[in-house]
């Protein structure tokens, strides 16, 4: 009996000392605080394009697509430390298991991928579709471009571009370039994802339910104000990429879609890399 009850107690205090599993739900997070977070994050994305990128190309006199490498990699790569601070602030261990069990890194079924694919469709279709909305948005002053940002950074950059040539810098030989770009590109696509799908959409789940998603979308739309002539074009995909998440509980769906999307910009680097 003195024994059981011994080993009673040692569970006891181990399940005290024990962290807690991913399974405990996060704190609810409301609209003020996403509306906060969606204004620091968009600040410094609009600063850094709009002040400080354009302040190294004329300072430096480097091609803007040094700058943008530089900016890009560390700006994305602040989003996946954002999402990582915070799964550490509850009290997370790091390990996959929790990590996927946190962030809804759930196995793709047969249903998740044919969402997937439908959301790619409308990204494509979306985003070519509704390009001649920049210039809507490009009639407010301050959300224009500024003169030494390259026309593949504008309205329609996509089809812009020039063989060889990216953001005012030749391509042909410099391999250094794709390798920095792929890095800042794992970032985006895996930061963005962790921490406003991953991170952020659960606990605004628990302050707003079924409506989260449309808290996450507005959160999400807005810090892209540093590329604003992409507002309209992103906005229906971006709704339905949200609800689908929420719904199927699978940040995978996001993370594919999107690394999808803008991995067409490497393939384009590597033809003008290769020459």
């Amino acid at each position: 009996m003195q024994k059981e009850n011994n080993f009673s107690q040692a569970k006891r205090i181990l399940a005290v000392e024990e962290p807690r599993q991913a399974e405990e739900k996060p704190k609810p997070l409301g609209f003020g605080k996403s509306i906060l977070i969606a204004s620091l994050i968009g600040a410094v994305l609009f600063i850094t394009h709009y002040v400080l990128i354009p302040g190294y190309v004329i300072q430096t006199g480097e091609p803007y697509f040094k700058g943008y490498l530089i900016a890009y990699t560390i700006t994305m790569g602040m989003m996946l430390v954002l999402a990582l601070i915070g799964y550490l602030r509850e009290g997370l261990t790091l390990n996959w298991q929790t990590v996927k069990n946190r962030f809804r890194l759930r196995p793709m079924n047969r249903g998740d991928w044919l969402w997937t694919l439908a959301i790619i469709l409308i990204v494509l279709a979306s985003y070519f579709g509704l390009g001649f909305t920049g210039k809507w948005v490009n009639a407010v002053p301050f959300l224009a471009p500024s003169d030494v940002m390259p026309p593949e950074w504008g309205p329609q950059g996509a089809i812009k571009t020039v063989p060889g040539i990216f953001m005012g810098m030749a391509l042909k030989g410099q391999w250094w370039v794709v390798g920095v770009f792929t890095l800042g590109w794992f970032f985006n696509i895996v930061g963005e994802e962790f921490l406003f799908r991953g991170y952020l959409l659960p606990r605004q789940e628990l302050a707003f339910g079924k409506s989260a998603w449309l808290v996450n979308t507005a959160v999400f739309w807005f810090i892209h104000i540093y590329q604003p002539w992409v507002l309209i074009q992103i906005l229906p995909a971006m709704l339905l990429q949200i609800y689908i998440v929420q719904v199927r509980k699978n940040t995978w769906i996001s993370i594919i879609q999107h690394g999808f999307v803008n991995s067409m910009i490497i393939f384009l680097l590597i033809a003008g890399v290769a020459g």
